[in-house]
């Protein structure tokens, strides 16, 4: 909502500019709506206008105003400040309630009657009701109520990881086979329904293993999407406590904690620390391998020499 200065508004501040400040010479500025709006939203906070005139009068330096008239205008501007805010306080209420009626998750289409495993549209975005994202959903594994972020399995036609910083943000793949959800995606869900993570792990013998954190966060853009990981339980063994609260690194883009950049060395792209002690996006060897740590690692189940045919990372709001 653009706010014009009204006839009232500028009333206002011929008021305030009674008198000069006292700090300097410069007339003061009559048609500014900066100090009106800001005495309007303090109205519609809780504050009472005695208050507001006092603490803005103290502000200007104002030397005794005449609060009585200073206040009248207060009480004229809100009255034609309140329609607007009301119609913005309706419009944000009614998409709250249309986002929270649709299918922010796969959990949510859990608790509709959903079940199996596939490809689900949701609505995960808040405020944002009519944007939707395409997830893929396992209702079949503990519990079910998982979407699932990444997937890499033994195909004949492998998905390549080894990507650049853009590919990592948005997304890549093909949720029939290997993908990755993306980066702004992780941190959009996460940052709002507080999940736990499960991680599932398959070797080239068959054996499974997996991994189940109770406390799972991606950060914003800004701080090149920091994981926070903690809460282990399960049968591979902590393959992220070191890597928690580091920063995504992918070979064009180095956020990791040391010199040289791990995505390069470890031909994949991860939460790097100084290593690492998990590297799920890295080389798609099968199973044993002669290089050191590039391959798709889970140090404390099969070290830094044994690269797994398959995993899925996922997550689901905590119960």
């Amino acid at each position: 909502m653009a706010y014009q200065c009204s006839s009232r508004a500028n009333a206002y501040h011929t008021l305030c500019c009674q008198t000069t400040p006292r700090s300097t010479t410069t007339p003061c500025n009559g048609n500014d709506c900066k100090t009106t709006l800001v005495s309007s939203f303090l109205e519609l906070a809780g504050y009472n206008l005695t208050w507001i005139a006092s603490s803005l009068s103290r502000c200007n330096q104002i030397e005794e105003p005449n609060n009585s008239a200073f206040i009248e205008v207060l009480r004229e501007v809100m009255h034609e400040l309140k329609p607007a805010m009301q119609q913005c306080q309706n419009q944000n209420s009614q998409r709250d309630r249309e986002w929270r009626w649709r299918p922010r998750h796969c959990q949510d289409l859990l608790a509709e009657g959903d079940s199996g495993r596939g490809v689900r549209h949701v609505y995960p975005f808040p405020g944002r009701p009519q944007d939707g994202v395409d997830v893929l959903c396992d209702h079949t594994i503990d519990n079910g109520g998982w979407t699932i972020f990444q997937h890499r399995t033994n195909l004949s036609t492998r998905e390549n990881f080894f990507r650049p910083w853009i590919d990592y943000v948005r997304g890549f793949g093909d949720m029939s086979g290997e993908f990755w959800l993306g980066l702004d995606n992780l941190h959009t869900i996460t940052s709002w329904c507080q999940p736990e993570l499960r991680i599932d792990l398959t070797d080239y013998e068959g054996e499974h293993r997996w991994a189940k954190y109770t406390n799972f966060q991606v950060g914003p853009t800004q701080d090149h999407y920091r994981i926070t990981v903690s809460g282990y339980s399960g049968t591979a063994g902590d393959g992220m406590a070191y890597q928690n609260n580091q920063q995504f690194t992918t070979y064009d883009a180095d956020h990791d904690a040391r010199d040289g950049n791990c995505a390069q060395d470890y031909k994949g792209a991860w939460w790097y620390a100084r290593g690492h002690h998990s590297n799920l996006n890295g080389f798609q060897y099968e199973g044993i391998h002669t290089t050191y740590a590039d391959g798709i690692n889970w140090i404390p189940w099969k070290g830094y020499k044994y690269s797994l045919m398959n995993t899925t990372m996922m997550f689901r709001p905590r119960a």
